[in-house]
């Protein structure tokens, strides 16, 4: 049996030690622990049952593999620590593990070879069989609390129990541990920013002395705003009517609020520009486009003629 076992020892290992070098989820582990193991009342002549000489403190060490989170595998050796009978413990032993969670139970089933000085019978191999709980105290140490039965196969009938907790080192990878991202919210497309830019264009249009007619002679100026409008239907205007002081204030503003509108129905019906674009604002003589104090001021402001701005503006993004 010692043969036996320490030819499953090096097994092991070298199978461990292989499996390891592997990207698997397997790894090797190293353990030390203790059990108070109660023998049979016929094992030791000579000494009452359950006496102290019935009783054996073994401290145990041992190596093994553990396959996933469900199987492990482990050899263990032990000896008599009491001084109660002098004990030697040789065993094999499989494990499986049930559950998810930090603390999960188990049971455990294998074999094992006693030496026992001043037995009736020295040496016995024995099947076990187990159950007990494992926790994870780190990612990398193990403890296990267990129960053990130990049935005799041979000529003697022995059953002896045993009640152990141990302490595991397990040689694996960091886990990966995985990380919950959340997905950021989608944030609202920023609108750019607008500004008002504001381009003017002047469209001079001459009247004669009170009269809001428009002469054919300024179709060109009408033919060049009329296109800037179509190509861009976002762009209002704006006409302004102005006059000389010949007159009555109020007359005057009538007239120049006459001469815008022709303007502005001039666009709509020759060039199909939509109304609500343009808007009008006739001052009369309150705002002279030139010195109405000499005759050539007047005749620029309108005494005879009258001079109509027509701006635009638009909301452009930077």
């Amino acid at each position: 049996m010692k043969k036996s076992a320490v030819m499953f020892f090096v097994l092991l290992l070298s199978v461990s030690l292989n499996a390891t070098s592997d990207d698997t989820d397997g790894n090797v582990y190293l353990g030390f622990g203790l059990s108070s193991l109660a023998l049979d009342s016929e094992r030791v002549e000579g000494v009452p049952t359950r006496s102290p000489g019935h009783t054996s403190k073994i401290g145990s060490l041992l190596l093994g593999y553990q396959f996933n989170d469900r199987w492990s595998l482990d050899l263990s050796l032990g000896t008599d620590l009491s001084n109660n009978v002098d004990t030697n413990q040789f065993a094999v032993n499989g494990y499986r593990f049930f559950g998810e969670k930090k603390w999960k139970p188990y049971i455990s089933a294998g074999l094992s070879s006693f030496s026992i000085d001043d037995a009736t019978v020295d040496q016995t191999e024995q099947f076990q069989a187990g159950l007990g709980i494992s926790g994870a105290l780190t990612d990398k140490l193990e403890l296990r609390v267990g129960y053990q039965h130990f049935f005799e196969f041979g000529d003697e009938s022995y059953n002896d129990d045993a009640v152990s907790v141990g302490l595991n080192w397990h040689f694996r990878k960091p886990r990966a541990v995985a990380v919950a991202q959340s997905t950021p919210e989608p944030q609202p497309e920023s609108v750019p920013k607008q500004k008002e830019v504001v381009d003017t264009f002047e469209l001079l249009v001459q009247f004669d002395f009170d009269k809001s007619d428009i002469k054919s002679v300024f179709k060109s100026q009408f033919d060049e705003i009329a296109r800037v409008l179509q190509e861009s239907p976002s762009i209002s205007m704006t006409v302004e009517g102005h006059t000389c002081w010949i007159g009555t204030e109020e007359y005057n503003q009538g007239l120049s609020q006459r001469r815008a509108d022709a303007v502005r129905a001039r666009f709509i019906e020759d060039y199909g520009i939509s109304a609500d674009r343009i808007s009008i604002e006739g001052y009369g003589e309150s705002r002279p486009i030139a010195d109405n104090n000499t005759k050539a001021g007047r005749e620029q402001s309108s005494c005879n003629s009258c001079d109509f701005k027509a701006a635009h503006s638009q909301r452009v993004a930077f």
